[in-house]
């Protein structure tokens, strides 16, 4: 079994980074540029990073790696539904319902990170 540490560096953060990283707003002195999905394959990776922190919201609550049994269960839920969002926008290639269900995951994991892991710097994922 991967540690807590693996399984967020390994397996959550590049996670988050497939649903985050394709879908933004660049904005600069030329203008503001969109940035979505284009392709199908494009599309399918946001979807199966969403579908990964889905699933890892659910190793995020096993024994062994639960903190507690009440706000730790609690914050992996709340990845869990957050990431839902992010899957079912994928699936219906909603760069703007994908982009706001990223800033929902940020919210989560930043939450988590405060209170469980406050040596970390909660902006090292930041959108």
């Amino acid at each position: 079994m991967l540690s807590l540490k693996q399984l967020m560096e390994w397996v959550i953060d590049p996670a988050a980074d497939a649903v985050w990283d394709p879908v933004k707003t660049i904005i600069t002195e030329q203008g503001t540029k969109e940035i979505a999905p284009q392709t199908q394959e494009e599309w399918d990776a946001v979807r199966n990073g969403a579908a990964t922190l889905v699933e890892s919201a659910n190793l995020l609550m096993m024994e062994g790696r639960a903190r507690d049994q009440g706000e730790w269960l609690a914050a992996a839920r709340r990845l869990a539904a957050t990431a839902e969002q992010a899957l079912k926008a994928a699936e219906a290639k909603d760069a703007a319902g994908v982009f706001a269900a990223g800033g929902e995951i940020y919210n989560a994991c930043s939450a988590c990170h405060r209170r469980y892991a406050p040596q970390l710097n909660a902006d090292s994922g930041a959108r």
